[in-house]
């Protein structure tokens, strides 16, 4: 992505609670980190940052997440990526789920501004909190083109030995949680298994963290018939993600929510076919380069996935129109998008 250069008088800071590293630790010109220090569990948002926003406060606050400080200046900038605790409930603490709620509501009330990854969440911004369509910009997401693209075989060949891969497997990459529903593709792959028979080759594999409902689906795989063809490599970083995707015969997401879905995006900029949970904010985000199947029929899943392997011509076509869609994302238009709104706040 290109450095968004800052215009004259321009300044930013970036708070944190503890020291920048890595590639964020490389500031430009103009930027500066401030660590504001806080020894206790929580409430560095809601306390640290409104001292800090009462004494020194910034012309114009942007928190890319949608808690915001209780003390804040006049004009500020958030983020609400998605209402899903609004819609799938039980993939929530109670608790997780008030404390979303809350900031939630926060965020719709006092915010200037307000970004979301798609158009499909701010119509639910406008319907269950009542913003002002005038208040909310729509910035999408897009793929890190430095590490999700085409790799060539002998990368994508080192990373599957390494996880002792074969070559024909279905992928899923996400939360290990219920509103991903990961479920259903475990379901929909032994549905898959049984039809082909002895000898069939392929796997599932899943990517990902531990969330709210992984006992239930770790449960449910050690009791399939067909577990020793089910693989959880927990968390894998993004480099060799992309080389197990680029690997992957087929990319599977089907989340009962979303309020965007960057992985289905990085699919596509793998050149990795996808198939997704007919839900409105994957069928904004891959138009018609994707296959889509109800998030809750496992018998479709299957049916679907076992005709796109039959069907090498129509992986190939998903193939190509995942990568043409994937290029009409990008970071630096959202980025641009980003610092036009920040600057009309001043």
């Amino acid at each position: 992505m290109k450095l968004q250069p800052l215009q004259p008088g321009e300044r930013v800071v970036l708070y944190s609670d503890r020291p920048l590293r890595g590639r964020l630790a490389e500031l430009p010109e103009g930027w500066t980190a401030k660590v504001l220090k806080w020894p206790f569990p929580g409430g560095w948002m809601q306390v640290r940052m409104s001292v800090e926003m009462l004494l020194r406060g910034p012309d114009v606050l942007f928190v890319p997440a949608k808690r915001l400080p209780r003390i804040r200046p006049k004009r500020t900038l958030t983020t609400i990526h998605d209402l899903a605790f609004h819609h799938v409930r039980s993939a929530y603490t109670r608790a997780a789920n008030k404390r979303l709620i809350r900031a939630t509501k926060t965020a719709a009330k006092k915010a200037t501004s307000i970004l979301t990854p798609t158009q499909f969440t701010k119509t639910e911004l406008m319907k269950f909190y009542g913003v002002s369509e005038d208040r909310i910009v729509v910035t999408p997401l897009a793929a890190d083109t430095e590490l999700y693209h085409e790799l060539d075989s002998t990368q994508v060949a080192t990373v599957l030995d390494a996880y002792r891969l074969g070559s024909h497997y279905i992928l899923f990459i996400g939360r290990y949680e219920k509103k991903k529903n990961p479920l259903v593709l475990v379901r929909a792959f032994e549905q898959y298994k049984k039809s082909r028979g002895t000898g069939d080759p392929f796997d599932l594999v899943l990517i990902g963290k531990p969330g709210h409902g992984f006992e239930e689906l770790k449960k449910y795989v050690d009791a399939s018939p067909v577990k020793e063809n089910i693989k959880f490599l927990g968390y894998v970083d993004g480099k060799e993600a992309a080389a197990i995707l680029n690997g992957a015969t087929l990319y599977g997401i089907p989340s009962l929510y979303e309020g965007f879905s960057l992985t289905t995006l990085e699919a596509m900029a793998c050149g990795t076919p996808v198939i997704a949970s007919d839900i409105p904010a994957h069928r904004e985000v891959c138009a018609d380069a994707a296959l889509f199947a109800p998030a809750e029929a496992p018998q479709v899943w299957a049916r679907e996935i076992a005709r796109l392997i039959e069907n090498p011509e129509e992986l190939i076509q998903l193939r190509e129109k995942g990568l043409d869609r994937a290029q009409s994302f990008s970071w630096d238009r959202t980025a641009a998008q980003t610092w036009s709104v920040m600057r009309s706040l001043v």
